[in-house]
């Protein structure tokens, strides 16, 4: 379970994109300092406001036959278990008991790996060798083949439910007040009740498709799929709904390494007629093991579109470099990315220089209860404009922004309840700064539901 998780929140999905919170939480709101300014120039007296948030870019050892024979297949999966294996040891354990001709206990051992974790390395070859061990024993002679043939698809689905409190809902500025450097000196209006923060409960649903199907030549294809909402009865930015889609074509090598090309879209509609649109290709290099970690460098294209206002279009290119690792103590993930995001037309403020540093580490809680698990995360982003945003705010300064995010998630089955449901509470912050006060944000919140996968 837990190698599984780790797996789901490494570069395959929460990397490109595919998960809805970090897509929505990133996402441009809208242009309110160029809708605010416009309204002043006709309309002194009167502002009226929309709130612009721009889009930050970026989310073992030896196995032995006596153990295969006394802990089922089962126990071997289960990380709360003295018998718990991780997937990459049990395909070394079906190894062994094949290169032994024990194809029978093999095959078993493979069938529910592949059924929870169909994506790990080299459990196909094994799962194939075991099959045509058993087959072979009615044969005079066996002529083993290197393995050509591909899988089926692998398809799970999910569904979450939660529900929970955020102290600002629509994500506005911290201030109710906007301060303009007008050239008969500077002034400070408000901002119209509805383009203030807001906070209140609202109850958010997530859909959730994934496929896998392997190949030769130690090929992978996933495709991913999610539909998501959140409704919170406030309208404007608090609700939304959307859809994020991933492909992705993965190639293991023997040495544990691995090559990654990945294109994701990604659409977005808030209850003001506001529509967003992202698409990204991703390119991951992981190397192989040394120690507990892997090494990782990758490169990102991204392409956002907003239908409402087309002057915030842009595309960003940037470069990363991470490391994953698989401890004794846990699963960590540490990714730092650089790139620059061009204005595709006059964009106030114009291009932008952004940076970005990720930090996740995963934990099983068995002695909280079993088979349950923590996840930590922590994010720093910055973004530096080029140009100045508007010579009304700050006196015509280049805007900066800075981003930090703190959460953290519990996951634990619900077995005494009803089965193949799981319980799920999640508390984050995340404070951003700048030189232009329109920009700074800050929102604490809380959720709790549930989630089940078939």
């Amino acid at each position: 379970m837990l190698s599984q998780i780790y797996r789901f929140y490494r570069f395959h999905v929460e990397h490109y994109l595919s998960h809805t919170e970090h897509y929505r939480s990133h996402a441009p709101r809208g242009n309110a300092a160029i809708d605010a300014l416009r309204h002043i120039t006709q309309q002194p007296s009167k502002i009226h406001h929309k709130t612009l948030l721009i889009m930050l870019a970026l989310a073992v050892l030896t196995p032995s036959l006596t153990l295969a024979s006394t802990c089922d297949s089962q126990q071997l999966n289960n990380p709360a278990s003295n018998c718990y294996k991780s997937p990459e040891q049990q395909v070394q354990m079906a190894a062994e008991l094949n290169a032994t001709q024990h194809y029978i206990q093999a095959a078993d051992l493979i069938e529910r790996l592949l059924m929870q974790y169909p994506q790990t390395q080299g459990a196909a070859e094994q799962y194939q060798r075991a099959l045509t061990g058993i087959e072979g024993r009615h044969s005079t002679s066996i002529t083993m083949q290197p393995i050509q043939q591909q899988s089926a698809w692998q398809i799970n689905t999910a569904m979450q439910l939660r529900t929970g409190y955020s102290s600002n809902l629509n994500q506005a500025p911290s201030s109710s007040t906007v301060q303009l450097t007008l050239p008969t000196g500077p002034i400070a209006l408000n901002l119209l009740p509805q383009f203030q923060q807001r906070g209140g409960v609202g109850g958010e649903t997530l859909l959730s498709a994934n496929a896998v199907r392997s190949f030769a030549n130690n090929l992978q294809w996933q495709v991913k799929g999610d539909l998501y909402g959140r409704e919170t009865g406030s309208g404007g930015y608090a609700d939304y709904q959307g859809t994020n889609l991933l492909s992705s074509l993965i190639r293991h090598y023997d040495s544990g390494s691995e090559t990654a090309v990945a294109l994701g879209f990604n659409a977005l509609h808030y209850n003001v007629d506001t529509f967003l649109f992202a698409s990204q290709l991703m390119l991951r290099q992981t190397g192989s093991k040394y120690l507990y970690c892997k090494p990782q460098a990758g490169a990102d294209l991204l392409w956002q579109r907003q239908q409402s206002n087309p002057l915030l279009d842009s595309h960003y290119t940037g470069l990363m470099v991470g490391v994953l690792c698989d401890t004794p103590l846990g699963y960590y993930n540490i990714s730092l990315g650089a790139g620059w995001d061009w204005a595709a037309n006059q964009r106030p403020g114009g291009d932008q220089l952004r940076g970005k540093l990720d930090v996740a580490g995963i934990w099983a809680t068995p002695f909280v209860i079993e088979a349950s698990f923590i996840k930590a995360t922590a994010s720093y982003q910055e973004s530096n404009d080029r140009q100045a945003y508007s010579s009304w705010l700050n006196y015509g300064a280049n805007r900066q922004l800075s981003r930090l995010g703190l959460g953290l998630d519990y996951d634990w089955p619900l077995e005494v309840i009803v089965h193949n449901w799981r319980g799920v509470a999640s508390v984050k912050w995340q404070n951003q700064d700048s030189n232009i006060s329109l920009f700074t944000m800050n929102t604490f919140e809380g959720w709790l539901g549930v989630r089940t996968a078939w």
